[in-house]
């Protein structure tokens, strides 16, 4: 959580991929300020399948598409939706720029902002709503260390990121 589900008829290769992923992800922590390994990235190529898998207003069509699943209930502003839709469109066409491609085949046109979960278990861990993050590092951070000094990577790469920023430097 969240979630953010590329369905793409350009040809993404693995480095568009892992750079869109790194960008979102580091985008979504600092603006919410949370920690990046709750920040999950798909890409469905949908070149492959047919026609009749994909229908806008009726009609067969293939076309570039983001699904981003947020959580529900944190009284975000149209406003808001419509600064997150325009940034991570923003970051799209940065990233696949240089795909040789008919321009209409490049554009990402349907970004759909859904609040869908209510309750989310990321890791064993139950997250808090978005402005809560700095307070639920804090008290999780021994329970994350004994992860991390029992191997587990994720949480080696957690603790990493809590001493480097700021935001997560607060107390229990």
């Amino acid at each position: 959580m969240p979630c953010y589900e590329f369905n793409h008829v350009l040809p993404l290769t693995r480095a568009h991929k892992a750079t869109l992923a790194r960008v979102i992800t580091d985008w979504h922590a600092t603006t919410f300020k949370a920690p990046r390994f709750i920040v999950n990235c798909k890409f469905v190529d949908i070149r492959a399948q047919s026609s009749d898998d994909n229908w806008i207003g009726g009609l067969p069509m293939k076309t570039n598409k983001l699904n981003i699943f947020l959580r529900s209930g944190t009284g975000r502003t149209d406003q808001q939706y419509q600064g997150i839709t325009n940034k991570l469109v923003s970051i799209w066409d940065e990233v696949i720029k240089d795909i040789q491609a008919v321009e209409s085949e490049k554009e990402l046109k349907d970004v759909f902002v859904m609040g869908v979960f209510d309750s989310a278990l990321e890791r064993g861990f139950f997250l808090p709503l978005p402005g809560a993050f700095e307070q639920w590092v804090a008290k999780n951070k021994p329970e994350f260390q004994k992860l991390a000094d029992g191997g587990d990577e994720t949480f080696k790469g957690l603790l990493k990121e809590i001493a480097e920023r700021p935001e997560f430097q607060v107390s229990k």
